[in-house]
């Protein structure tokens, strides 16, 4: 019997056979887009079922799995073994990694480069393991374990839904500017830093109460009630960050060399479409120490 953990082959080229009305011509890249943004107002049900339905890599057919309006036509791919895992819409394997970050960085249309950066975010919260990700850095703890009676809310590849924000996201934010510093400042002086403006900004910021700081100066977001936050999360780190950074300054003057956009660019679309670099902007045009 085939290890049921292993996924069909896929294809990133368009399919030669396919009509030429067909959404599978269009490359990858293309597909995605055409996935992400045709108008909500129209019923494509049938092209995205056809997309469900290849043997294009997994995120492209969960993407369209997701766009699709009745439900109750995915129902029939329940007990397919492939088709069940875009249901379930999680990426485990650092081939996904692979070719998240590729997407993340070449596609030509920010809604696909953000949605991409959103689902990367997420995966690599959710791997375990030494070298799930292909550029080695360092990781935050894994997520917990959902509560089993609370219902699973839908994850969807957007960087901002519903009033909410994506909770992997701010949590890679800010760990990517906290790896920045530390390369400065060792693990204990960042640590502390972190603690300290954290706890000076928690009362105006109360939605700093969903990320922690590990005793190895990793900060974390705590998604045990799902993967979004609140939407003024993204103006919380932004202004724990700006204050962890201008203290670092104080130290380490070489800090200012790398902007927190550089040191965030593998997810940059989404943070901007999150507003994060907005909320960033606003912190520094404040007094600066």
């Amino acid at each position: 019997m085939s290890d049921p953990s292993q996924r069909q082959p896929w294809s990133e080229s368009p399919d030669e056979d396919a009509p030429p009305e067909s959404w599978l011509t269009l490359t990858d890249d293309e597909l995605l887009h055409r996935i992400e943004t045709f108008d909500a107002r129209e019923n494509e049900d049938d092209r995205l079922l056809e997309v469900v339905e290849s043997h294009r890599h997994f995120f492209i057919r969960q993407e369209a799995a997701k766009r699709v309006k009745d439900r109750t036509r995915l129902f029939a791919f329940e007990d397919d073994r492939h088709v069940g895992q875009i249901l379930v819409r999680h990426l485990t394997r650092r081939e996904d990694v692979t070719y998240l970050e590729r997407l993340s960085a070449r596609s030509h249309h920010v809604e696909v480069r953000s949605a991409a950066q959103v689902q990367l975010a997420r995966l690599w919260r959710r791997l375990e393991g030494p070298g799930a990700r292909a550029s080695g850095e360092p990781r935050p703890a894994p997520a917990p374990c959902p509560d089993p009676a609370r219902p699973a809310e839908p994850l969807t590849s957007a960087a901002v839904e519903n009033e909410g924000v994506d909770g992997s996201l701010l949590g890679w934010a800010a760990h990517f500017v906290v790896e920045q510093v530390w390369s400065h400042l060792g693990t204990k002086a960042t640590r502390e830093l972190l603690v300290r403006t954290r706890l000076d900004l928690v009362g105006r910021h109360p939605s700093l109460v969903f990320f922690e700081v590990s005793g190895d100066a990793h900060v974390a977001a705590n998604l045990d009630a799902g993967p979004r936050l609140p939407r003024d999360a993204v103006a919380a780190v932004a202004a724990w960050m700006g204050a962890f950074r201008a203290e670092a300054r104080e130290v380490a003057p070489d800090v200012d060399r790398v902007s927190v956009r550089a040191v965030t660019a593998l997810v940059a679309d989404a943070l901007r479409e999150a507003g994060f670099y907005a909320a960033c902007e606003e912190v520094e045009a404040g007094p600066r120490r």
